[in-house]
């Protein structure tokens, strides 16, 4: 029993050294493959790898790029370049891709217009009449969408960045450190416009003509004017500490009156709602109580 035991147990390590030398092999074999085909066929890794949607898109866009630069209507390259500027080239946008996006929109709308002919449902000569024309202006719709959004966020921003400075110069922090101390804490399109503002005047761009690029690549006000004010202090030498606290106060009360006027706003569009919803809904139910009481009184179809 004990000589049956040993050789069991003997079997066992035979076993695991032959799969151990197995696996050996193969790891080398595999090693020697990979090798031949890094040498004979280079881009083989390159085939084995899979294509994002976003790059299959961009792909479609850089090919149709030639025939929507040919197709100017309604879409000016210096209209879209500003669009773009303004809206921070998302979806790794450029105006040639733009362009491409326009054909590929009016290709899918076509197409949608087809579909929806092909199903019978209703309005289908008007889906394929004006479907290209729809998915042709949409990119353009997007990207306008896009930069009214982002520049929205930056007038939101705008306030606490005033803040924030006014702290920091008055405790003595010069005004590059102080941006890029925003820089550091911050998050936002107004913080993505800062850096690039830090890094064209470390990279030795003038200071006025840094602030009036600022100026052209966002739509606020209240920044043109904290822009303008900045020149004329470096223009004359004044202190900017008080001028960003003068701005700071100021943009509180301007954010206060637009809160207030936009509670005005919203009151008239408040009692047009009531007015056409709930008031009809209330008279109705009414009307439902008095013909139910009305039909139970005088015992009308069986009740």
């Amino acid at each position: 029993m004990t000589e049956l035991l040993y050789l069991l147990i003997i079997a066992v390590w035979v076993c695991l050294l032959f799969a151990a030398m197995s696996l050996y092999v193969w790891y080398v074999e595999k090693e020697k493959i990979r090798d031949n085909l890094d040498r004979y066929i280079p881009p083989w890794k390159i085939l084995k790898q899979k294509t994002s949607r976003k790059a299959l898109v961009h792909g479609w866009m850089d090919d149709l790029a030639p025939v929507g630069k040919r197709i100017r209507i309604l879409t000016e390259d210096d209209e879209l370049e500003e669009l773009l500027t303004k809206a921070g080239y998302p979806f790794q946008m450029s105006v040639q891709r733009l362009h491409g996006a326009k054909v590929l929109g009016a290709l899918g709308g076509f197409l949608i217009g087809l579909f929806w002919m092909t199903v019978g449902l209703p309005l289908d000569i008007f889906m394929l009449t004006f479907g290209p024309v729809l998915g042709y202006l949409s990119p353009k719709w997007i990207i306008q969408r896009t930069a009214r959004k982002r520049q929205e966020q930056i007038r939101y921003e705008l306030p606490d960045f005033l803040d924030m400075m006014s702290i920091t110069l008055s405790a003595g922090m010069p005004l590059d450190e102080a941006i890029s101390c925003y820089v550091d804490t911050a998050d936002g399109p107004l913080c993505e416009e800062l850096e690039r503002l830090l890094q064209e005047i470390r990279f030795g761009v003038r200071r006025e003509t840094a602030y009036r690029s600022l100026m052209k690549r966002t739509d606020s006000p209240d920044l043109e004017a904290l822009i303008q004010s900045l020149i004329q202090a470096h223009n004359l030498g004044t202190p900017v500490a008080r001028i960003v606290a003068r701005q700071a106060e100021e943009m509180r009360r301007i954010r206060m009156e637009r809160a207030k006027e936009a509670a005005g706003k919203a009151a008239p569009k408040i009692s047009l709602v009531t007015g056409l919803f709930i008031a009809p809904s209330i008279m109705m139910l009414i009307l439902a109580a008095v013909i139910y009481n009305y039909v139970l009184k005088n015992g009308l179809f069986g009740f």
